[in-house]
Formats: structure tokens, sequence, C-alpha cells
């Protein structure tokens, strides 16, 4: 059950889009693309577009969010609920590309085990919500 006073957030897809097709722009010149051959390579691209957006879809499919108790999230397939009280520490990590898109990862540890709330957008404004008394500089 989640309270009136939660925010809940969703990945971030734009980095994942622009990682993906960097990735095909690296992989295109080891390709042996001749005018034969172009059919052939445009049919990979329409494959590697088609997997993404699976992929994107779903990443798209988490929603966490976070209220004063617990942070709740919610996968195609289940949810799960951590307690506050339940969180022994965290951080943060952003490469560059989610530092340019003002997204990143929040992970959480909890009884010995990691919980990953991904591309979360502005993740140093959720930090402290979702860390509390763990946070930076407590």
């Amino acid at each position: 059950m989640i309270n009136n006073r939660a925010v809940c957030l969703r990945p971030i897809v734009r980095k994942t889009v622009i990682k993906g097709t960097l990735l095909l722009m690296i992989l295109t010149p080891f390709l042996e693309i001749t005018p034969s051959k172009i059919i052939n390579y445009l049919i990979f691209v329409v494959i590697w577009y088609a997997l993404l957006s699976a992929y994107i879809v779903w990443k798209r499919s988490y929603t966490y969010c976070i209220d004063d108790y617990a942070i709740t999230i919610k996968g195609p397939y289940r949810e799960r609920r951590i307690e506050k009280s339940q969180i022994s520490d965290c951080f943060i990590s952003q490469g560059f590309l989610a530092r340019y898109f003002n997204c990143g990862s929040i992970y959480v540890i909890v009884k010995g085990r990691v919980v990953i709330l991904r591309d979360i957008p502005a993740p140093d404004a959720y930090y402290n919500v979702v860390c509390g008394e763990h946070a930076r500089g407590a």
C-alpha cells in the first residue's frame, strides 16, 4: 500500500537509445558492407533497433515509488517493498551520459543484497529521500 505522499519514478530511456546507437556505430565499420550486402545490413539494423526497443519497453515497465517509510518497486511480474528501516547503506552511480541526461542509479543495500533503482531522473534529489539517515554527510 502506497500512501498519498509517495513519489513514483520511471527509468529514463534516452540514455539507453544513445548507448544502443553508439554501439551500433562502433560495430558498423567492422562489418563487411558491400553494395550486394546492403540489404543484409539494413535487416541487421532493423533487428538491432527492434531488440533495443524491446529492452526499452522492459526497462520502462519498472516503477519506483518512494514514500516516508518504504520503497516500492513495481516490475512487470512482481512488486517488492523495502522498508527504509531495513536499509544498511546506499550510494549513487552516474556515468558521463547519465550526468548529461541528469539520471543515475541509486544502489540500496538491504540485508546483504543490493537493490538498484535504475536510471531514475535527478538521483541527487531523491538520494536523501531514499536513503534517509544513510545519506552522505549524515
